[in-house]
């Protein structure tokens, strides 16, 4: 094979000329040229600003669903005074924001999550199979998850950022700063305050540790640990876990999106996650692969327990992502996924739809977004959505003792009993 040998010669800011391959000039030209395009494309889509703003408003209906209230219940507060009075369009229409749905939690004393001294609960959304819909699955939750009043962390330990942007964050501008995931995890960095490396986010109650360009490094500076054995593999095993603990009783819900392959990033996250969502497309690759990768997370559990670091979830589910019923062969393979795994398997699929392809597009879940198309295809995808999320969310509250309906009921039996 004849290697291209072809250098180009560019001036550095000391006025001195270095050599640079072909390959890596071309690399870095195309990177830029990405880069500016995809600085033209956010202008167009959050302008007039550059950065995303929230422009979402309710209806009374909505309004009241959303805090778990009827509209009637929450016209007659506003009549008492214990609610201020919707905003109102110039054609008499009524509406709410966001910020006005966090007061009426407030002031009606309505609190969704876990109790004050309860922790978050930690569910990451797992595979080794890339296109299962793992980041787009993170983002969508999270919203969801901030619509019904709950408060989220996003963690992104995918080095590849697709979450992170999904927030407009962008990586490379973390680049040269220390307060990062990749330098708390990272042994050879001193950052060890994990709360300096949550950002904010245009949801007010959503805030997340972003991923960087740095992160892939703490992979490597974790893996060295391998060298020196025992104590030093332990506590690079539970670093994030360990950072995770620092928060717990900030959040009610911390989401994890891991890396696409189980190195020691991916260790991180098995070990600090307390739930586990697997994503997996009714395909028959993506369903013989998931064997593989259940019994690598089985494995890689026990790797963990014999480091003194035991994992126990709460739950585990699978949820059938990119589900085209008329395609050929995944309502066969649908069923397929309902006689395997049961009742670890989520009841509704979440639906292949173009509304989620086009609002990824432009850097939003549905829930931030208009339709794009008729609006019964973004309502029916959005309800299928919303269905989907319920149940996981029903698996998140039953791990919060004054949440858990199971728990709830086992006392009262005791009660009748005793």
């Amino acid at each position: 094979m004849a290697w291209n040998t072809n250098r180009v010669y560019v001036a550095g800011s000391d006025g001195r000329f270095s050599s640079m391959s072909y390959t890596v000039n071309t690399l870095r030209t195309m990177t830029r040229s990405c880069e500016m395009m995809r600085d033209r494309v956010k202008s167009v889509v959050f302008k007039p600003t550059d950065r995303k703003v929230l422009d979402l408003t309710f209806g009374p209906t909505a309004a009241a669903e959303l805090v778990g209230r009827t509209p009637e219940a929450l016209a007659k507060a506003e009549k008492e005074g214990r609610l201020a009075p919707p905003k109102q369009l110039g054609n008499g229409r009524r509406y709410y924001t966001l910020e006005d749905l966090t007061k009426i939690r407030e002031a009606l004393h309505i609190h969704p999550g876990k109790a004050i001294d309860e922790d978050a609960v930690v569910v990451a959304v797992q595979n080794f199979k890339g296109g299962v819909g793992k980041s787009t699955i993170t983002k969508h939750f999270a919203d969801y998850l901030a619509l019904h009043g709950y408060s989220v962390l996003v963690i992104d330990c995918d080095p590849q950022a697709s979450t992170t942007t999904m927030f407009d964050i962008q990586p490379e501008t973390l680049f040269d700063e220390e307060k990062t995931l990749g330098n708390f995890l990272s042994p050879r960095s001193t950052f060890d305050d994990f709360r300096e490396a949550i950002h904010e986010t245009a949801w007010p109650t959503i805030k997340i540790v972003p991923s960087s360009l740095g992160l892939q490094d703490a992979e490597w500076d974790l893996t060295a640990t391998l060298r020196e054995g025992g104590q030093a593999v332990r506590e690079g095993l539970q670093r994030l876990r360990i950072g995770i603990q620092s928060v717990t009783k900030d959040f009610d819900v911390i989401l994890l999106d891991p890396p696409p392959a189980m190195g020691f990033l991916g260790l991180n996250v098995m070990a600090a996650a307390t739930g586990l969502l697997v994503p997996v497309p009714a395909r028959q690759l993506d369903y013989l692969s998931t064997i593989h990768f259940m019994d690598t997370i089985a494995d890689n559990i026990e790797i963990l327990e014999e480091n003194d670091t035991p994992v126990d979830y709460g739950f585990i589910r699978v949820v059938c992502s990119t589900y085209t019923p008329s395609k050929p062969g995944e309502a066969d393979m649908w069923k397929m996924m309902q006689a395997t795994y049961a009742n670890f398997l989520l009841s509704q699929p979440i639906l292949a739809s173009e509304e989620i392809k086009n609002a990824t597009q432009a850097f939003r879940s549905i829930y931030e977004s208009k339709p794009s198309a008729a609006h019964a295809t973004y309502q029916r995808c959005r309800d299928n959505l919303d269905a989907v999320f319920h149940e996981v969310l029903q698996q998140i509250r039953e791990q919060w003792p004054s949440q858990s309906i199971s728990k709830h009921a086992n006392d009262t039996v005791a009660s009748v009993a005793a």
